[in-house]
């Protein structure tokens, strides 16, 4: 801040003061009292709690001596547009004047001027611009202020610091947007105000018949799960009926051919072994019949398992899926010699 160019009048600090002493004999009205805490306040470089001590007195008593050293504070305090404001009000107030007030003003008026010059060449100016596309209902505001459509366009005065920026308008998507602004900087803005992304198209609808389609739901109500029948009910267990069945035929068959193929290996050990002594094709026999002896007994576990799980479903099932299930599907396994001592395994059905 240069305070050479804006310093307090030593004149009309005096006669604030003069004032100030004049009225203390008195009982001090708030007005007074807020004025002189506010000069106080400016003598000993406290603007931000001066300016606003000055500004109540203002408020409370309005007079063109506090009006113009409100003008000073704020000049002092760095806020430029607003010391700026404050002095044009001033200017504007001294011609309405009785010659005896503005006698007492002093040399006032001609400060109040030169002042004004020094501010005009040194205050930031902002320029709001709307886009042509903009909706005539747009709100323009800054710093919290709602602009009038007059204020959009023309360069704005504006205090050095950071300001505000916000334009929004029904339909469109808001603007918000921070500036700062140094002394004597000029900066021009565009409000840009775009339309929000258009909503996804709706879904189509389900085809009819199909889950959620026509039919599926009633209008305006929850959709209602598909009547269970008999036939539907049957029909699951009478897929589990066949699944396990069949598994249990494969396993008896299984455990069948593994049987046979173990009893052909046992032929061979009789051949090739006296007691416990085996030649080499006797020896192979034998561990090949104990592994198929093995996979005899699990493959018939399997199959007694299965066959039994079927028999449960089936003894249990509901007459009517039974009926429907006396013409399906069947299934059968069972194992077939092959040539001397082979054998394979034979599963036929119908679905």
């Amino acid at each position: 801040m240069n305070t050479a160019r804006y310093a307090l009048s030593a004149a009309c600090l005096s006669s604030a003061l003069a004032a100030a002493g004049a009225a203390s004999a008195a009982d001090p009205d708030p007005a007074q009292a807020a004025f002189d805490e506010g000069v106080a306040h400016m003598e000993a470089g406290r603007f931000e709690q001066g300016c606003p001590a000055i500004e109540k007195s203002q408020q409370l008593d309005p007079r063109p001596g506090t009006l113009f050293t409100l003008a000073e504070c704020e000049a002092l305090r760095g806020r430029l547009a607003t010391a700026l404001a404050r002095f044009d009000e001033y200017l504007a107030l001294y011609p309405t004047l009785a010659p005896k007030q503005q006698r007492n003003q002093g040399d006032r008026e001609k400060t109040a001027r030169a002042q004004r010059e020094a501010l005009a060449r040194d205050v930031p100016g902002l320029r709001l611009e709307l886009p042509p596309d903009a909706p005539p209902s747009a709100v323009v505001e800054l710093d919290g202020r709602r602009l009038a459509p007059t204020a959009i366009g023309p360069l704005l005065p504006v205090d050095p610091g950071k300001h505000l920026v916000r334009a929004q308008a029904p339909g469109v998507r808001a603007f918000e947007r921070a500036v700062h602004l140094d002394r004597g900087e000029k900066r021009t803005v565009v409000l840009e105000m775009t339309a929000p992304p258009a909503p996804p198209p709706p879904a189509p609808p389900p085809p009819p018949g199909s889950a959620g389609g026509a039919g599926g739901t009633s209008a305006g109500g929850p959709s209602t799960p598909p009547a269970t029948t008999p036939d539907t009910v049957g029909g699951g267990r009478r897929v589990a009926v066949y699944v396990t069945g069949g598994l249990g035929l494969v396993g008896l068959a299984v455990g069948g051919v593994t049987g046979a193929l173990a009893m052909e290996r046992k032929g061979v050990v009789d051949r090739s072994c006296a007691g416990t002594a085996c030649n080499h094709e006797g020896k192979t026999a034998a561990d090949a019949m104990k592994a198929l002896g093995l996979a005899s007994t699990i493959a018939f576990g399997v199959g007694i398992a299965g066959a039994g799980a079927a028999a449960v479903l089936l003894l249990t099932e509901p007459k009517a899926a039974s009926a429907g299930a006396s013409g399906g599907a069947w299934v059968a396994a069972g194992v077939v010699p092959v040539g001397s001592g082979g054998a394979a395994l034979d599963v036929r059905g119908a679905w």
